[in-house]
Parts: C-alpha cells; structure tokens; sequence
C-alpha cells in the first residue's frame, strides 16, 4: 500500500507544479519624452535596479537578473511608457516593478 500512497503524493506534487508559473508585474506612465530619450532613461533605469544584459531595441529595452527578465516599452507616439517585470516569485516582480519605474 505504501508504494500507491507515496505515488499519489508524487502525482499530486507534480500536478501542483505544473500549474506554477512565472509571475508578471507591470505598470504604465505618461510620458512626453522623445523615442531615444525614453529609451535611454530605460537602459539608465534598468542598470541602477542591478538588471544586466540589457538590449536595446526598436521600442523596447530589455534586460536580466537573475531569474528576472525586464522590458521597458516606450510607446512615445502614444505618450505612455510601460514596464513589465517576470519571475518566478510575485513579491520580486512587484519590487523590481517598482525599483525601475521609480528610477525611471
């Protein structure tokens, strides 16, 4: 009986796991910056809150820590800028979130 029991467990564990996922933090702000102004304040922004490998795209600036990948959309055309932050653990999305935003 014992080995269906731990199989159980084992099967339960797992299908729990399965359903995890990254977590994603994001906010939005106006901004009335240039396109590589925007950009530039977001490479800045995302370097002080420690986040490495930073690319610079088109619109976009991304970049890593860790388990933690950051971009910084600037939409200046529309005048609004958007940070998305994702990892696995929500209260470090919502920190990091805060730390580029904040620095930007």
């Amino acid at each position: 009986m014992k080995p269906i029991v731990l199989a159980a467990a084992i099967s339960i564990l797992g299908s729990t796991a399965a359903f995890a996922g990254p977590s994603m933090s994001t906010k939005w702000s106006n901004t009335t910056l240039s396109l590589e102004r925007c950009k530039s304040r977001a490479e800045d922004a995302l370097r002080d809150a420690k986040f490495r490998s930073v690319k610079v795209l088109q619109y976009s600036v991304f970049a890593e820590r860790g388990d933690y990948s950051a971009m910084v959309r600037c939409a200046t055309e529309k005048g609004v800028v958007f940070f998305v932050i994702a990892g696995p653990e929500v209260d470090r999305t919502n920190r990091y979130i805060d730390d580029v935003s904040d620095g930007f």
